[in-house]
């Protein structure tokens, strides 16, 4: 699925593309309060004391690339939620079908029964590479979205455009995909989606992933 000849364009998109509100956010506090230690909490203390799921063997580099957490500044990798659902949304703060996608998300993801919730990560990861971290926990924050927020790194930009199709670099096609708890890379889907639908797509990787 490598698509050389078009990663230039996508790379000097993702670049050069305006940084709204960048200069104001950084002089601004942050929650203090993270959505995202749901997720990363449980994480840290599985590493202490040295539990959890292995990564495959096989993962695709992109999956173990290391990533900060916008709002928390903690590091962690796709890869460390093995055994986990994880649903990756690939978005920008300067496009409006992104947010949108991520309040179509936000529905789905209060539909899930809190039993269920631990288990199904959120991860919007912004193509922005030169983002401030602060810049992107305040678009997190105004729009309340409860998920784990994450600059992409141009590197890990550019593998998983190469592993998974150049549209996962285009924020306004709204790139989606699911990885499954066994670590099965879902498709990338692109366009709007119904809360219903991701729900159902969530549920279809789950029940695979246990076949």
């Amino acid at each position: 699925m490598v698509r050389q000849l078009a990663l230039p364009v996508v790379f000097a998109t993702a670049l050069m593309l305006p940084l709204p509100q960048a200069a104001g956010a950084m002089a601004q506090e942050f929650p203090s309060a993270c959505a995202s230690t749901v997720w990363l909490e449980p994480l840290a203390a599985a590493e202490t004391a040295e539990t959890g799921t292995p990564t495959p063997a096989n993962a695709s580099a992109w999956l173990t690339a290391e990533l900060t957490d916008a709002c928390s500044g903690e590091t962690f990798a796709l890869a460390d939620f093995t055994g986990k659902t994880i649903y990756i949304e690939a978005m920008a703060t300067w496009c409006p079908p992104c947010r949108d996608q991520l309040a179509r998300v936000k529905e789905a993801a209060a539909l899930i029964p809190e039993a269920e919730r631990a288990e199904i990560v959120f991860v919007a990861l912004s193509s922005e590479v030169d983002l401030p971290r602060e810049t992107l926990a305040e678009y997190a924050a105004a729009n309340d979205f409860p998920f784990i927020f994450a600059v992409l790194p141009a590197e890990m930009l550019q593998t998983m455009a190469e592993d998974l199709g150049q549209e996962i670099a285009v924020p306004p096609a709204t790139p989606h995909l699911i990885v499954a708890p066994d670590g099965t890379i879902g498709e990338v889907h692109t366009g709007s989606i119904s809360p219903e639908d991701l729900l159902a797509l969530l549920a279809e990787a789950r029940e695979t992933a246990a076949a």
